[in-house]
């Protein structure tokens, strides 16, 4: 047998989870979104990734239901096709969402940079007798810790959504990985700087993060991000029924500000492989 063979063999017993790693890893090698994305304008439709994705995913499907009735084969195939062409667009949506974030906090950063170099360039004993200081400076201490929590919550639900469907493997390319951990690091420094500076001023501590509602943040965002990918999925399917009520259920949870509560690993994708 010849190696072209043994791959295409191989390929067609891949589960939708290990279709998608393969496919992360491919893409991965390229370093950066950009370049991988750069990679692939020059190809024909069937080559982009999520064609791919799916058509091996559908072949692998109907090779796996054998000879079974038609409509156990057409179940098989539907199911394949959620779950792979869910996992390439939580890959997406994962990857945009990061560095949106990403672009907005350097510029928040860049921002409290700016106000706390303002706030603290009077003379100290001058400043200190200034409430008006005293206030912003803890507004200011304030903002730099919620900005961290931000990006842990979001790091913490990123995380989630990986270990719950691409087998704890990062979404996120190793540009942005290398972007995200440098902004946290920044972040967090600039955070721990501005506590120290309200610390010897005499501002009062800063209260602890309540624990109920870092929670709902994170399972907010572990929503965010999934339900979208769940939704375009379906849509990219031709199950815009399904699609509709994803989004708009996602979006009333988003408007009431109450976490989702139902099984993000629910039956409409039906990831089980």
């Amino acid at each position: 047998m010849t190696t072209e063979r043994r791959l295409a063999t191989l390929e067609a017993t891949l589960t939708p989870l290990q279709r998608s790693l393969a496919w992360l890893e491919e893409a991965h090698a390229f370093g950066s979104l950009d370049a991988y994305v750069d990679s692939l304008l020059d190809q024909p439709p069937d080559a982009f990734p999520i064609n791919r994705l799916a058509r091996g995913a559908a072949e692998a499907a109907r090779k796996d239901a054998g000879r079974a009735a038609a409509n156990i084969v057409d179940s098989a195939v539907r199911t394949a096709l959620r779950a792979t062409v869910f996992r390439f667009e939580l890959v997406m949506r994962i990857n945009v969402v990061a560095h949106e974030m990403i672009d907005r906090e350097v510029l928040v950063y860049a921002a409290l940079a700016g106000q706390l170099a303002m706030l603290v360039s009077d003379d100290r004993a001058e400043r200190l007798k200034d409430p008006v200081y005293l206030r912003r400076i803890a507004q200011c201490r304030d903002v730099t810790m919620q900005r961290v929590d931000e990006l842990l919550a979001e790091e913490e639900a990123r995380s989630t959504a990986e270990n719950r469907y691409l087998g704890g493997h990062p979404a996120l390319f190793p540009d942005g990985l290398d972007m995200w951990a440098e902004q946290l690091r920044l972040s967090q420094e600039q955070a721990v700087m501005t506590d120290r500076i309200a610390e010897l001023d005499g501002v009062p501590l800063a209260m602890p993060p309540d624990r109920d509602k870092v929670a709902g943040r994170v399972a907010a965002r572990v929503a965010d991000l999934i339900e979208p990918a769940r939704s375009t999925a379906l849509e990219k399917l031709d199950e815009g029924q399904q699609a509709h009520r994803i989004a708009t259920d996602w979006l009333r949870s988003k408007r009431q500000a109450v976490p989702p509560t139902a099984d993000l690993d629910g039956s409409v994708l039906a990831v089980t492989r």
